[in-house]
């Protein structure tokens, strides 16, 4: 339950999101008579920006539960907000088990709870998405409904430079609850078959724009190459490609450089060499990061565990070779190239 200061400052953030809103974007919204859906209710939308979260604030019913990262500390003001909104924290990449029972108390107890089923803004596909929303529909009988944020990507990126961003939000009617099959080995691919269903629900809430930039998420590819001015130095003989995604990925890669602050220079920059010992820091940062702390699981929670090893070998290979860099005197550059296929149709 929200006390009087928390919902002091939510009303005062709600009124100066609505006059940010209004004046540094150009925001069409429609479909808001379905935000009156009484409760049990999950509101679910897209989320490939941080600014998608103002609109929750602003525009759900004042007592809906929002529910926001609680894995890493955000940077300043979202940090500050996070604080003291009376959000429901969640620790992304890891099973919470405490603010997964805060979600099933306000849903169970007839209330509202709005939350963004992709789990973070890091680009990916439409159907790249957690059942989080799902299993909570299919707990506690309560409906889903889908909001579509277009527009958003990178749009702070466009306010900054004053331009008036054109942002869409489609709010649709409710979906039923969730129901899946009573077999606990089937219960599992029924749920995230339902969250993949509830996105193309969301997809089909976006404008031409933002379905293109999700479409075009699904046919990228990455791969990496470690160049080395001195033919002395054997290259690894890893896969550097997963690592070529995640420094190729603006959102994806940002919270370790402006979040973490790591040292990660080499990788920001491809087509500059460094000294050899300043790429092995910046590759031993990561690994650093991505064992212990608030980074820690970081990696499988977005790429997959498959990639998030696929990282790994890579950086420990990296470090292994630039010690042998360092000793010729040479110096190093990671390359990364991203290829896009060709479109495939919807499933």
């Amino acid at each position: 339950m929200m006390t009087r200061r928390t919902r002091l400052i939510r009303r005062i953030l709600r009124w100066l999101g609505q006059i940010t809103i209004r004046l540094l974007t150009r925001t069409t919204i429609t479909g808001r008579e379905h935000l009156e859906t009484p409760g049990p209710v999950i509101y679910a939308g897209n989320h490939a920006s941080t600014f998608d979260a103002l609109f929750l604030l602003t525009m759900l019913p004042f007592e809906t539960a929002l529910v926001g990262p609680g894995d890493f500390k955000l940077l300043w003001p979202a940090n500050w907000v996070i604080e003291h909104v009376g959000l429901i924290l969640t620790r992304r990449g890891s099973v919470d088990r405490d603010s997964l029972k805060q979600m099933l108390d306000v849903l169970k107890g007839g209330g509202r709870l709005a939350l963004f089923p992709e789990g973070g803004t890091w680009e990916k596909p439409i159907d790249d998405v957690k059942s989080g929303a799902t299993y909570l529909s299919h707990a506690t009988g309560a409906p889903i409904v889908p909001m579509g944020f277009g527009g958003t990507y990178q749009v702070w990126r466009e306010i900054a430079r004053l331009r008036r961003p054109r942002v869409t939000v489609r709010i649709g009617p409710p979906l039923p609850p969730v129901t899946v099959p009573a077999e606990r080995a089937r219960r599992q691919d029924a749920l995230q078959a339902a969250a993949v269903d509830l996105m193309w629900h969301i997809y089909d809430l976006l404008p031409p724009e933002t379905r293109a930039h999700y479409d075009r998420m699904a046919r990228l590819q990455f791969s990496g190459r470690l160049l080395i001015d001195s033919s002395q130095v054997a290259l690894p003989d890893v896969s550097l490609d997963a690592l070529a995604e995640l420094v190729s990925k603006p959102n994806l890669f940002s919270p370790l450089v402006k979040n973490a602050r790591l040292p990660v220079k080499p990788f920001l920059r491809p087509r500059q060499f460094f000294p050899a010992h300043e790429m092995r820091t910046a590759a031993c940062a990561l690994l650093d990061a991505f064992s212990t702390g608030d980074f820690a699981g970081y990696l499988e929670y977005r790429l997959g565990e498959d990639k998030a090893d696929e990282v790994r070998a890579a950086l420990r290979a990296i470090t292994g070779v630039m010690d042998e860099a360092e000793r010729v005197g040479a110096k190093a550059s990671f390359q990364p190239a991203v290829r896009e296929m060709m479109p495939v149709g919807r499933s």
